[in-house]
């Protein structure tokens, strides 16, 4: 009987301890933006401050998903930050890191804010194998 009773104690430790552990509260659904030029920092962007930026919304038909994609343009990000003489800049997050030019700026590319209030760059003309979901960071002429 007391073998019984312990097991059927641990049990519930282990069960208890378990769905605590589920309810714990996950990683921040507020994502920071870092902008980067020549090694320093010019600035960070939470979700909020960036939904204060004009909003692009533009068509991506080549999405598997969604067609439209709605968030400010990467120029205006980096016109925020006073990021200045811009060649290229490299957009770091979960999918390997892109570097898009000036010239890819003059195009539709957005940071799409995402349901889970990620960032993800997109554009019109930019292809899905260039789309950079989880953005962190924007560094300029790196």
């Amino acid at each position: 009987m007391r073998v019984l009773a312990a097991n059927t104690s641990a049990t519930a430790v282990v069960f208890l301890t378990a769905s605590l552990g589920a309810c714990a509260p996950g990683p921040s659904t507020d994502s920071q933006l870092l902008v980067q030029e020549s090694g320093r920092v010019l600035d960070h962007f939470t979700v909020a401050r960036l939904e204060q930026l004009p909003q692009v919304r533009v068509a991506t038909p080549q999405s598997h998903g969604a067609q439209h994609q709605t968030g400010p343009s990467v120029r205006s990000v980096l016109d925020a930050a006073g990021a200045k003489d811009i060649v290229r800049v490299r957009v770091e997050g979960r999918d390997p890191a892109q570097v898009i030019t000036s010239a890819d700026l003059d195009d539709p590319v957005v940071l799409d804010i995402t349901k889970r209030n990620t960032l993800k760059l997109t554009g019109a003309k930019l292809g899905t194998d260039r789309w950079v979901r989880d953005v962190t960071a924007l560094v300029v002429n790196p």
